[in-house]
C-alpha cells in the first residue's frame, strides 16, 4: 500500500508523504486496533493540498486546502442516492449545491476532467466536498470512506480537482 502512495507523491512535484502505524487498544474490551495513517501534502500554486487517509478504525480520508489568494463562492458536493438517479431524468451521480451559476459549471466540467466522476461510477467513491469557513478563512474540504478498490486514483482525481479549483480563482 505504501508503494502506490510513494508513486502517488513522486507524481508532483514538491509533494511530501507520510506514514505511521500504531497499536490502539480499546481500554473497555481490551482489543488492539491496527490504525495507519498516510499523510500527502502537494503544493500547488501558493496552496497546500492537505490529504490524510486513515486505515483500521474509521477507514475514512479528507482533503483539505485552505484558499490563500481570491475568492470562492459557497458550494456543496453530495453524491446523489441511487433511487433519484434511476427515477430522474438528471443521471448526473452528483448533486452540486452553489448559487453562483458560473461557478457551478466550472465544477461540473472539474468532476469530470479531474477524473471524479468516473472513479465514482466505477467504485463505491462517494466524497462530500465542500467550502467551509475557518475564522473567516476559506477552505475546501473533502470526506469520504475508503471502502473501495481504487483509492489512489480517487486521491490523485481529487487533486486535479483541487487544483482546477484553484485556476479558476
Amino acid at each position: 500500500m505504501i508503494k502506490d502512495y510513494e508513486k502517488l507523491a513522486a507524481a508532483y512535484e514538491g509533494a511530501q508523504l507520510q506514514f505511521k502505524d500504531d497499536k490502539i487498544r480499546c481500554s473497555l474490551s481490551g482489543v488492539v486496533h491496527s490504525v495507519s495513517n498516510v499523510w500527502i501534502t502537494v503544493p500547488y500554486k501558493h496552496h497546500q493540498i492537505h490529504i490524510d487517509n486513515e486505515y483500521g478504525i474509521s477507514n475514512t480520508a479528507t482533503v483539505e486546502m485552505k484558499v490563500v489568494n481570491g475568492f470562492i463562492p459557497d458550494f456543496e458536493i453530495r453524491n446523489r442516492s441511487h433511487f433519484s438517479i434511476l427515477f430522474s431524468f438528471n443521471k448526473s451521480l452528483f448533486s452540486i449545491d452553489c448559487k453562483n451559476t458560473q461557478f457551478k459549471l466550472k465544477i461540473e466540467e472539474a468532476l469530470q476532467i479531474s477524473g471524479i466522476h468516473q472513479i465514482a461510477k466505477e467504485n463505491l467513491f462517494e466524497p462530500n466536498i465542500k467550502l467551509i469557513k475557518k475564522e473567516g478563512i476559506q477552505f475546501i474540504h473533502s470526506e469520504y470512506h475508503l471502502q473501495f478498490g481504487d483509492k489512489i486514483g480517487a486521491a490523485k482525481a481529487l487533486i486535479e480537482f483541487y487544483k482546477m479549483i484553484i485556476d479558476t480563482i
